[in-house]
């Protein structure tokens, strides 16, 4: 079992290595929940050395309800003035097209980058490059959850906890990407500039 538990580490520090040489692009988003219904609300995309490339609000075409309020902060104040999603995918779109995009749990990220494409009737046509760094760090991490008969997810924060990274989980979507780029270079062996 340990033989076999190195090997798994070893292949995600390997695959977190060849993410990296590909100068990915970071993406985090905050939304109105987690239903179908749901949508962003805040978005944030960062490049391979942590400059910001687009960190939003967005107007949501519903209000955002007191839960999630609760959990990242966002209010409905807040985004009273922002850019509608149809709005914002203009500058979003061609900074994800072409480029892997590195997001923790990108299966909720995609959904809901589709979600609110489908609030205005938006086609999706894109196909974006999706890496999932959740799916990555439970690799490395290596333990079992024999009823899901995969690998244990974590939390970002618990990820960043176990890998003794400063930079704090406060669920907004730009410090999130921060803690996602230093978890990526952490499995990969390196240090985070």
């Amino acid at each position: 079992m340990v033989a076999s538990s190195l090997t798994h580490r070893q292949q995600a520090v390997q695959l977190a290595a060849q993410v990296l040489a590909q100068k990915p692009v970071y993406l985090d988003t905050e939304t109105t929940g987690l239903e179908k219904s749901d949508e962003i609300i805040e978005i944030s995309i960062i490049d391979d050395t942590g400059q910001i490339l687009l960190n939003s609000l967005l107007r949501p075409s519903q209000p955002i309800p007191l839960k999630a309020t609760s959990i990242h902060g966002i209010t409905n104040a807040e985004v009273q003035t922002a850019p509608a999603w149809p709005i914002l995918w203009q500058q979003v779109r061609p900074l994800l097209l072409g480029k892997v995009i590195v997001a923790y749990n990108s299966d909720f990220d995609r959904r809901m980058l589709q979600q609110s494409h489908g609030r205005y009737r938006l086609p999706w046509r894109d196909p974006l490059n999706f890496f999932d760094l959740l799916k990555l760090y439970s690799q490395w991490r290596g333990e079992w959850d024999f009823q899901r008969r995969s690998w244990k997810y974590f939390s970002l924060e618990s990820a960043g906890k176990t890998a003794n990274i400063a930079l704090p989980n406060a669920h907004r979507a730009t410090a999130d990407n921060l803690l996602a780029r230093a978890l990526l270079h952490y499995l990969a062996g390196e240090q985070v500039s």
